[in-house]
């Protein structure tokens, strides 16, 4: 069974207008964001030596591009990876 919201009676659909897209609160835009930064961290502490590049990243996750490089970029931040001049990143 698809995961989708239609699926999975945990997940509440979006409250929309007529005619409009999805509305998306900063609250749930920071949940996402959180969810998708402990995601990352789990693939790298259960995978020591893994080394990726944005597009990797992006596949293996199914992130988008500009997602994927804010949470590296985050995770290089708080000194839990590194990036090598290759744009690789790793554990640090």
């Amino acid at each position: 069974m698809s995961r989708t919201s239609r699926g999975d009676p945990r997940v509440a659909p979006l409250k929309t207008k007529p005619d409009a897209e999805p509305m998306v609160t900063e609250r749930q835009l920071a949940t996402a964001f959180a969810d998708a930064l402990r995601r990352a961290q789990a693939e790298f502490i259960e995978m020591p030596g893994l080394q990726l590049t944005v597009a990797q990243a992006s596949r293996l996750w199914h992130f988008d591009s500009a997602l994927c490089t804010k949470v590296l970029s985050t995770l290089v931040a708080q000194r839990f990876l590194k990036r090598t001049t290759k744009q690789t990143f790793y554990r640090a």
